[in-house]
């Protein structure tokens, strides 16, 4: 009795559609691509049950002709293949001749077409691949395919569907792709009857953008290009690094206009953001890669989601040098909006516009009558800041108390700059302690007049004897009202407060009220806040600067660009095993791994002799870090490991300057000029943004100066 026995066509049909019809998605996506290759400008896809009970891709193509039509739902028919060298320059979507007839094996369909400048049209029904009826009908030019109980005969594929409600997503994630990749092209989608996607199909790419990603995404999108290199193009658009996501979802990449799944891409592009985003969080975007047909097999999966590329290096580097100088070209500056969010069921006088302003900027406390009086400044400023600009003079102003400076008794850990008071200080972001001077190669020492230099003396002499018990010096100008830099309004609630006083305290000159002058940048600053958000504006509005994130970024830079890296001799070579696939990738690129610090050889097939690392690297870790680095070569990406990156991340944090630190106005117009004119500092090495803008058309609404 024979074992082997040939299949039916009906089993082999069923057979075949499970390789091509996965869900009613699939059906919508070969659906979809055939109307586009048949030249229609308008798509319509209707919906029912997540696309289960009912399916509709209606199109204003070239429609098929009265002989051409039933053929089209044989297995292996297609017109866009006829010889081999077709398959080495695939440019249309659908080409495999097997979607209609693997839909048509497990489901019912209705196929109603009609060319353009014929009197009447065809109608065609099939059921579960066989064709029973075929007759002339009315219709419109094009295509109209109607699928209805998909999987109706093969039950183990229906018991792995998902609810309505999941496949549904599926079906219009597919319309969103194909309308991304087409903007020349009108889509429609509808869903139980709904209008839930559309796309007017002008053309333009950021029409289709803004019906994919939604307004407030779209609000922070970075356009893209045209970027072009060795015969490749790169467009498209991609978010700012402080709007990353939890996941990936909203990747999307393209190559010749077909949607596609590239770790090649999404490494070229997460690399393009690296130290620039937040950890965890990833980017966002639509990139659009364009390249000769033959530099890409798109014949390696049958959904046709996974591409080979011929030139993988050139791919990479297009893809992230494109990214890259899109970031750097924008500024990256996330903006505070007003919303209209409900009360809070505070019990204060807070006007409505006051309210608002709580909801933008929740960190800021509200002041009291009695601050605001205090606070004013010597201009009439609050006719155009508000009550904002009350807090923020009150921030860049010290308070003038009757009272004796109070001093800490307590053991302090911070050393504030240049006035050496000492004050107890804990930072929730910087958990270690600093007692070193602000970096002056980064925060320069502003010029200042003889009388700030003699306060400045007499304060760090005063500070000097009462550490040692000496008796107290008098000041050789007496101040008209000691100064009590704790007693402000916007004092960080993490700061410890002074208490009781000692009787020898020194009581340090009363600070003359800064001048503030316009320069280079273009901002003015106005104050600290916290003593940890310096405030300036500018002609678009108000700034808001990180000054530790700042100041971290910019050692981080400094750091980053230092090529010599020291090296540690190993007493005896680290023999270190890899997989084939990672041997390959390192042994191909050792000039790479042995210019950022390694001595390393290979040792037998899939191993390698470690004979020097980095100094940074302990011994125990070499083989893991080899597996890293070779693993980023995989995807094309720069060898050099994270923890060399960590490394640089901690170093850059301990030297820069904390939060709670006092700072000087002319310092802070001095440090802001120069975030400002760097177009690398925009976030921190760990991704947190550097600046924030609060635009005075938002803060106009908020006052309800400008229609909502």
């Amino acid at each position: 009795m024979p074992i082997i026995h040939e299949l039916s066509a009906h089993m082999a049909d069923l057979i075949a559609a499970g390789e091509v019809v996965e869900r009613p998605s699939s059906v919508a996506k070969e659906l979809v691509e055939n109307a586009i290759d048949a030249g229609a400008t308008q798509i319509t896809v209707e919906i029912e049950n997540g696309g289960v009970t009912y399916l509709r891709i209606a199109d204003n193509g070239c429609g098929m002709s009265p002989e051409d039509a039933p053929v089209a739902f044989r297995r292996h028919a297609t017109s866009k293949l006829r010889t081999e060298a077709d398959l080495a320059a695939i440019g249309t979507l659908g080409f495999r001749g097997e979607a209609l007839a693997a839909i048509s094996a497990v489901s019912r369909i209705d196929l109603f077409t009609k060319q353009k400048g014929t009197i009447a049209g065809l109608h065609l029904h099939l059921d579960a691949g066989e064709l029973l009826t075929q007759e002339e009908a009315g219709c419109p030019d094009g295509t109209t395919m109607i699928v209805r109980d998909l999987f109706y005969n093969t039950p183990a594929r229906m018991k792995f569907l998902k609810k309505d409600f999941t496949e549904a997503g599926y079906v219009v994630g597919v319309v969103q792709h194909a309308a991304l990749s087409h903007p020349e092209i009108a889509f429609t989608m509808l869903r139980d009857g709904k209008q839930v996607f559309s796309t007017p199909g002008s053309g333009k790419l950021l029409a289709p953008v803004f019906a994919v990603f939604g307004r407030e995404m779209t609000g922070n999108l970075i356009e893209v290009g045209p970027f072009e290199r060795s015969g490749m193009k790169v467009w498209g658009y991609i978010t700012k690094p402080h709007a990353g996501r939890a996941n990936r979802a909203m990747q999307h990449f393209f190559v010749n206009g077909r949607y596609v799944k590239s770790r090649l891409m999404q490494a070229a592009l997460e690399e393009a953001y690296r130290n620039k985003i937040i950890t965890g969080k990833y980017p966002s975007g639509a990139v659009f890669l364009e390249l000769r047909l033959n530099l890409v097999d798109v014949n390696v999966h049958p959904a046709k989601t996974e591409v080979k590329f011929a030139l993988e290096k050139d791919v990479f580097e297009i893809v992230y040098a494109a990214c890259r100088n899109a970031l750097e070209s924008n500024d990256n500056v996330p903006e505070i909006k007003a919303h209209d969010a409900p009360k809070t069921g505070r019990e204060d006088n807070l006007t409505d516009a006051q309210e608002k302003l709580h909801v933008a900027l929740p960190d800021l406390p509200a002041p009291s009558p009695a601050q605001l009086v205090r606070s004013a400044p010597e201009k009439p400023i609050e006719a155009f800041l508000g009550d904002f600009a009350a807090r923020v003079s009150e921030s860049a102003r010290p308070a003038v108390s009757s009272e004796p400076e109070k001093v800490p008794t307590e053991p302090t850990t911070l050393k504030l700059r240049q006035t050496g008071v000492k004050l107890p200080y804990i930072d929730v972001d910087d958990e270690f302690e600093d007692t070193r001077p602000l970096d002056r190669a980064f925060m320069p020492h502003a010029i200042r007049s003889d009388e700030d230099a003699r306060r400045f003396s007499e304060e760090r002499e005063a500070v000097r004897r009462a550490e040692q018990g000496l008796p107290p010096l008098v000041a050789s100008k007496p101040a008209s009202a000691p100064v009590q830099p704790e007693a402000s309004a916007l004092s960080d609630p993490v700061i410890a407060k002074p208490v009781s006083p000692q009787p020898d305290a020194p009581k340090p000159a009363e600070r003359p009220a800064p001048v503030q002058t316009t320069l280079d940048s273009g901002a003015r600053v106005l104050g600290e806040a916290f003593r940890t958000y310096i405030i300036a504006e500018d002609k678009d509005g108000l700034l808001l600067i990180d000054k530790h994130a700042a100041h971290e970024r910019m050692i981080f830079n400094r750091l980053r660009r230092e090529t010599d890296i020291p090296r540690q001799e190993l007493l005896a070579p680290v023999v270190a095993d890899l997989p084939a696939a990672e041997a390959a990738a390192l042994q191909e690129q050792l000039d790479a791994v042995q210019g950022i610090g390694f001595d390393i050889a290979p040792f037998g097939q899939n191993s390698f002799a470690v004979r020097a690392v980095p100094a940074y690297l302990d011994c125990a870790d070499i083989p893991e870090v080899l597996s890293e680095m070779a693993e980023k070569l995989l995807d094309r990406r720069a060898p050099t490991p994270d923890r060399l990156d960590d490394l640089i991340h901690t170093v850059s944090c301990k030297a820069a300057v904390k939060a709670g630190m006092v700072t000087s106005l002319p310092e802070l117009q001095q440090f802001c000029d120069r975030v400002l004119a760097d177009p690398e500092v925009v976030c921190c090495p760990h991704g947190r943004p550097v600046t924030v803008r609060l635009s005075k058309y938002e803060m106009d609404k908020m006052f309800k100066r400008v229609n909502q």
